[in-house]
């Protein structure tokens, strides 16, 4: 069963024509409590996490390491945790070799986790299993919502596809 909620909906609301690329306080304590072992923080942007490694390909950002996230300067199979925003422009033929970079970093073991802020639900396989999606406005009307997915590997013996 997934837990499906709704969080930043307020009567206040900003506009910005330049955004920060930082989450706000909300969606980074919703990814900290989530948030398990070693953890990976790919496309970090402008948040950093004192508990992750914080990759983006970005030289400005926030980051511990420059990469980028279809190839990142990271071992396969290390992290129990991966947190991603990816680019909201994530063209969609890419988003499979996406899919496989961050399955390709994760442990293969029962309880790993991936964390996502999309604009998409992506499909890891039949292996990992969604527990969360919540649904994420922010501070702003009239611009696309954000989803805030919790997916975590159930049976890491199963094929991926």
């Amino acid at each position: 069963m997934v837990k499906v909620s709704i969080i930043g909906l307020s009567k206040r609301f900003r506009i910005s024509a330049n955004p920060r690329w930082v989450f706000k306080l909300e969606v980074k304590r919703w990814f900290e409590q989530r948030a398990r072992g070693r953890v990976l923080h790919l496309c970090c942007g402008k948040t950093h996490f004192p508990f992750a490694i914080n990759v983006d390909i970005d030289p400005e950002s926030c980051c511990d390491l420059i990469g980028d996230m279809f190839n990142p300067p990271l071992r396969g199979e290390a992290f129990d945790t991966i947190i991603c925003d990816p680019p909201y422009r994530l063209a969609i033929d890419r988003r499979p070799e996406w899919v496989r970079a961050l399955t390709t970093l994760v442990k293969k073991r029962k309880g790993s986790r991936i964390l996502l802020k999309t604009d998409f639900i992506p499909y890891f396989g039949k292996n990992w299993v969604l527990r969360e999606l919540v649904i994420y406005q922010g501070g702003r009307y009239w611009v696309p919502v954000s989803l805030l997915l919790f997916y975590e590997l159930a049976d890491p013996t199963l094929s991926d596809f």
